[in-house]
């Protein structure tokens, strides 16, 4: 005996209700915030103190929670660093700022540390019941840089491609300095795409990562990738493949 299943149509009253929360909680999740045009920051040796600036762009006043954590999230260890003001009141189309302190000791002195700047923008209560307040956090890279030979860009110059026997492709850092790089792929003789596109990427100083297979089934010669700067910007680059 075959059984049929009746579906009851979905009332367009209980869609619509649907439709309206979710609109609701789209508006309460506006991201008012932004940094004074920075998307990352770099604590540099000399400083003694970080200026965080915090704008906010929304016609209320905004309530943000500032914190800081190991960019390795398994990184237990004890922060030297903290906020000096970690909770501000932000008026409508104005800004504020609050500083990133560091002890002067408990990170290496040979080469970047990597943090994560953890901004909470805290949601206005609302007397509508109905509504759905969205808390949105900014995570943010934050480099301790001590004083280091050389630079970001001298140290994507002198980073080393090479093919390893396994058949995967590895990238060596032998720099002090944190390279962050996107739409890493292979390259071809002919200078043709080969393979999946990686989108993003960070390695560690004095590190080689190894990159996923990628599923190119042709000789590569070149790795075209692009590195982000200190001022957050993307600059293309490719380099030769060591066999």
């Amino acid at each position: 005996m075959k059984f049929e299943r009746s579906v009851s149509p979905v009332p367009r009253r209980f869609i619509a209700s649907i439709g309206f929360l979710l609109a609701l909680a789209c508006a309460c999740a506006r991201a008012d915030i932004t940094f004074d045009g920075f998307t990352r920051f770099v604590f540099e040796g000399t400083q003694k103190q970080l200026p965080l600036i915090i704008v906010n762009q929304g016609n209320e006043p905004a309530l943000v929670q500032v914190k800081l954590g190991w960019g390795d999230k398994q990184d237990s260890r004890e922060l030297p660093m903290a906020v000096s003001k970690p909770l501000l009141l932000i008026p409508a189309n104005s800004k504020a700022s609050t500083d990133i302190l560091y002890q002067g000791q408990g990170l290496p002195d040979d080469r970047e540390s990597l943090l994560m700047l953890k901004v909470l923008q805290i949601p206005k209560k609302t007397a509508d019941s109905n509504a759905m307040a969205i808390a949105l956090q900014h995570n943010l890279k934050l480099f301790y840089r001590p004083r280091l030979p050389g630079s970001v860009k001298e140290a994507v110059e002198q980073l080393r491609w090479s093919a390893s026997a396994a058949g995967s492709y590895e990238a060596r850092n032998d720099s002090p300095y944190y390279l962050t790089l996107t739409e890493v792929g292979l390259l071809d003789h002919s200078g043709a795409a080969c393979g999946k596109v990686i989108d993003h990427l960070m390695i560690a100083p004095f590190s080689t990562y190894s990159l996923p297979v990628s599923d190119c089934d042709r000789p590569v010669d070149q790795v075209a990738y692009a590195y982000i700067s200190d001022a957050g910007l993307a600059h293309a680059r490719r380099s030769e493949l060591q066999l």
